[in-house]
């Protein structure tokens, strides 16, 4: 509580209410506060019998991004729509006047979230509404795998939105600048905690996420198998926010925003968001794939509805010369926002936006065609590229292929129109380093040589 609260008053106020180190005589002295924090406390027991006080985290960043390698679950206890009573008092008389600043003071400190991964939309209030700290928002639709949890009971999470952001913004910055001040930056927008060697502890982050949807609009269903099922979502429509935490001047919020605007537009034209975004919803574009039943649910599909769909990307002609600008562009931008001097950028790691590290492929149709090839045999199939589910002496790999059928508009007289067409895309990352057998290497270079020259797919970046 104190530590929230220290994040809404002014450097006058937190010294007064909070305490603090003050210097009288060339002697530094703690001042303590007048207020007590008495804590946070169930009103009653009902929120015990929802049996959600167990979440699992699983951290994906380091294998996706970085390298390849096992990660583990962790257990976090979690409280579900619980209803708190918090207690202050002061050691001194205060007038009512006062008291409804300190209330005010704890009410924008509520607005911010408590307890842990408040950025990912946990540790919210509903009963608090943080208008003034939206900084961009966007509304979606999408399908695809949902989440669990240790019941089994189907779960749409909303942090699935900050993980894909979070992921893209290391990506771009790990593009042109080194691995350090890439995971800085990352932090200090999207909060973090340190890693071994650095002397910072836990950094709150500048940005955060919260996701509105109608139940009407959310539909939850399953994907059938002859042994087991796997839980769906059909999102119809929802809001995302993006909120601006911490106190900024007017310049780096407009600053941010511009960001934001790139950050959302990047991540929903190559991915979508939450498990299997890194394939097409297989359901949609590969529906004969599920005709004998005995095959798991694969992908996603995620597209803006029409409130927000001036965020797409145009192609209006066949070199899908738009859509090259942005991709090309994209990265003098990211450095011109961050005032950083490019010229460098991460070679070690799995997943980099540098054009030494990337290529885009893509081209206009109605059907997928690539689909069909993580699926044939002795092609890419369980390979570097697609990767694969290991065993117990063979770790999975996550694949170096992103898959997207992203919706292609045009531009006719200013007004932003459906084609019924798609773009598809394939974002790849070969590797290149040392320890990749001479058999994989010869798949990378056989299908890019493939796709060069045996497909209409072009290559915009």
């Amino acid at each position: 509580m104190k530590g929230a609260f220290l994040r809404g008053c002014t450097p006058e106020e937190a010294l007064k209410y909070c305490g603090g180190e003050i210097t009288n005589k060339g002697e530094k002295h703690t001042k303590p506060g007048i207020l007590r924090f008495h804590g946070g406390y169930p009103v009653d027991m009902s929120w015990g019998d929802k049996q959600r006080l167990i979440d699992v985290i699983h951290s994906q960043q380091n294998r996706q991004v970085m390298e390849d390698g096992n990660s583990s679950a962790n257990v976090q206890i979690s409280l579900y729509k619980t209803t708190f009573k918090f207690g202050i008092s002061s050691n001194e008389t205060l007038d009512k006047q006062e008291w409804e600043r300190i209330k005010v003071i704890w009410e924008q400190a509520l607005e911010k979230g408590l307890g842990s991964r408040v950025s990912a939309g946990y540790g919210r209030f509903q009963e608090i509404a943080a208008n003034d700290k939206v900084i961009l928002s966007v509304n979606l639709q999408g399908q695809g795998l949902t989440s669990k949890l240790l019941n089994d009971t189907p779960e749409f999470r909303p942090n699935m939105f900050k993980a894909v952001l979070r992921g893209h913004t290391l990506r771009l910055l790990a593009g042109i600048t080194d691995k350090n001040t890439a995971q800085k930056i990352t932090k200090e927008l999207w909060g973090g905690i340190k890693d071994k060697g650095e002397k910072e502890g836990a950094v709150v982050g500048k940005l955060g996420i919260s996701f509105t949807v109608d139940n009407n609009n959310i539909q939850h269903g399953e994907h059938r198998c002859k042994s087991y099922s796997m839980p769906t979502y059909n999102l119809k429509s929802g809001k995302l926010d993006i909120l601006c935490i911490a106190e900024v001047s007017p310049e780096e919020k407009k600053k941010l925003k511009k960001f934001l605007t790139r950050l959302i537009m990047f991540s929903l034209l190559l991915g979508g968001f939450g498990k299997s975004w890194r394939r097409v919803d297989h359901r949609k574009f590969y529906p004969d794939y599920f005709q004998r039943h005995d095959k798991p649910m694969i992908g996603c599909h995620w597209e803006f509805t029409p409130e927000s769909e001036k965020y797409y990307l145009t192609a209006a002609t066949q070199d899908l010369n738009n859509l090259k600008q942005f991709l090309q562009n994209l990265s003098k931008e990211i450095c011109d926002f961050f005032h950083i001097q490019s010229g460098n950028y991460v070679q070690e790691w799995r997943e980099v936006w540098h054009p030494n590290k990337v290529q885009v492929w893509g081209k206009i149709t109605k059907e997928s065609e690539a689909v069909h090839w993580f699926h044939r045999e002795n092609f890419i199939k369980r390979t570097e590229l697609t990767g694969w589910i290991g065993g117990k002496n063979n770790p999975s790999k996550t694949g170096r292929i992103w898959h997207r059928m992203y919706p292609r508009y045009v531009n006719k007289n200013g007004i932003i129109k459906p084609t019924g067409e798609y773009i598809e895309l394939l974002t790849i990352f070969p590797d290149k380093s040392e320890s990749i057998s001479a058999e994989s290497k010869k798949t990378q270079q056989t299908f890019l040589e493939f796709l060069d020259k045996q497909t209409e797919f072009q290559q915009l970046y």
